[in-house]
């Protein structure tokens, strides 16, 4: 374990004060002895999950790998709460690609859409200025023809 691996300080910190009685209060010392627990079985975890995900002959770890390890190394009470909130995230992200998906689309389709009033107004500007320019000399001919 590299010394550099700790977990942030405030989010420990938020974890034990969630898990404390409101009355109940914890000091400086129990707070690192926490952490460091909390850190050496993140990494047990984890070689746990890379033993499982290796001996599939695979080298990318999945949430399946860690939930198998979690029933390996007899922590099986945190595998339905791991397994719903992996739905859960999976269906957030699956709902923002989907957001961003349909976002693209109506920004693509209004471009389009911009660009082709663009091409008709443009038309429609140059039929204009052709049309103009034709009654101004045509008043100019005519003006002269007057004189």
């Amino acid at each position: 374990m590299s010394e550099n691996s700790d977990l942030p300080n405030a989010i420990l910190a938020r974890i034990i004060k969630q898990a404390l009685p409101e009355n109940v209060q914890i000091a400086n010392e129990s707070k690192l002895a926490l952490a460091k627990a909390a850190k050496v079985w993140i990494h047990y975890l984890t070689a746990c999950s890379i033993d499982i995900c290796q001996n599939a002959g695979r080298s990318t770890l999945s949430g399946k790998d860690v939930i198998a390890a979690l029933d390996e190394i007899d922590f099986s009470q945190f595998i339905e709460p791991l397994e719903e909130f992996i739905a859960v995230t999976k269906k957030e992200k699956e709902s923002k690609e989907k957001e961003n998906k349909d976002s693209k689309e109506k920004d693509t389709s209004s471009k389009d859409k911009d660009s082709k009033d663009n091409k008709d107004k443009d038309s429609k500007d140059s039929k204009d200025k052709d049309t103009t320019s034709t009654s101004t000399s045509t008043s100019s001919s005519t003006s002269k023809d007057k004189k």
